[in-house]
């Protein structure tokens, strides 16, 4: 069996073990190594039974393939897959945890009201600089300020 074909026979049962996550796969031929990508950065950083996982499967690696390199990675690395050979998504994985999320999901029961502020017939919040227009010409602007509750 080829490296190769051992990585991704291991990503197979991998991602039955660990449904909540996503699993990325790539080998570089110039720096001959093999990444393997997860996420969500949760489960890569502080899951205990995926470190375990990792751990053992690099060691099982580098036991049959001794002259070969494995690298795990997550999202927010440094280095980024370029050349992807093999992408597995469990079934409950869920995009919103990944940092490479262009737009930014709130969940309804997250949000905390906490006042309104009346600009006629509606309300508006905006948290950035940019006036919101609205049909009365009045529009509220709140300052940015990260330790805010959003409000709503």
């Amino acid at each position: 069996m080829t490296s190769q074909e051992y990585i991704i026979l291991e990503l197979n049962d991998f991602i039955v073990k660990f449904p909540q996550t996503r699993v990325r796969y790539e080998y570089d031929l110039l720096s001959d190594v093999h990444f393997i990508e997860v996420v969500p950065n949760s489960v890569y950083h502080l899951d205990e039974a995926y470190i375990a996982w990792e751990s053992e499967l690099y060691d099982r690696f580098i036991s049959s393939y001794p002259d070969q390199n494995i690298c795990f990675i997550s999202d927010d690395a440094l280095v980024g897959l370029e050349n992807i050979q093999l992408v597995l998504t469990g079934s409950i994985y869920d995009t919103i945890y990944s940092t490479s999320r262009t737009e930014t999901v709130v969940e309804e029961s997250a949000i905390k009201v906490t006042g309104f502020v009346n600009t006629g017939s509606f309300i508006c919040f905006t948290s950035n600089s940019n006036l919101i227009s609205t049909t009365n010409s009045a529009s509220v602007v709140l300052q940015e300020n990260d330790n805010w509750s959003l409000a709503a």
